[in-house]
């Protein structure tokens, strides 16, 4: 299956077609800010991070654009299988979205027989721990300086949530 349907939401497969897109929401600090790399300089650096998603294996990935009305908001899904992702335009966040598109994702993966989805999380970031949360995943641990990024060390917390 190659789109989820939600009440408000259209997620589908990543195509290259997506990344100028993609680069407005990558370019996007506030978007950015808890991501695991610097806002994107380039469309090529954006465009390289799509063709990632759309090469990568279908065993070991479940990656989607989440789109409203035709227009792409952001991404969720597991680049690398279990854990999962997600990112939404700032525009529309405070709308329910990425708790619509989650509970149509972990919807998904329980229907294909998936015994788990974990994430790992900027402990600053308070709105994606609550929604996770929302969703029923629960905290597993803490870790201290996992993520470098632009010279600047980030902590994690670990959530898992057992289908």
């Amino acid at each position: 299956m190659d789109e989820i349907r939600s009440e408000r939401l259209l997620m589908r497969r990543f195509t290259l077609e997506d990344a100028p897109a993609m680069h407005r929401l990558m370019r996007n600090p506030e978007a950015m800010r808890f991501w695991s790399s610097l806002p994107h300089e380039d469309l090529e650096q954006t465009r390289a991070w799509v063709q990632s998603a759309v090469d990568a294996p279908p065993a070991g990935s479940d990656d989607f654009v989440m789109t409203l009305d035709g227009e792409l908001i952001g991404k969720l899904g597991c680049w690398r299988l279990p854990e999962v992702g997600f990112m939404i335009d700032p525009a529309h966040w405070g709308r329910g979205y990425a708790r619509e598109a989650m509970m149509a994702f972990i919807d998904r993966r329980r229907g294909l027989g998936s015994s788990e989805l974990t994430a790992d999380v900027d402990p600053d970031n308070v709105a994606a721990l609550r929604l996770l949360t929302r969703c029923g995943f629960k905290e597993t641990h803490r870790e201290e300086r996992t993520w470098n990024i632009g010279g600047t060390w980030r902590d994690s917390v670990y959530l898992r949530l057992d289908l």
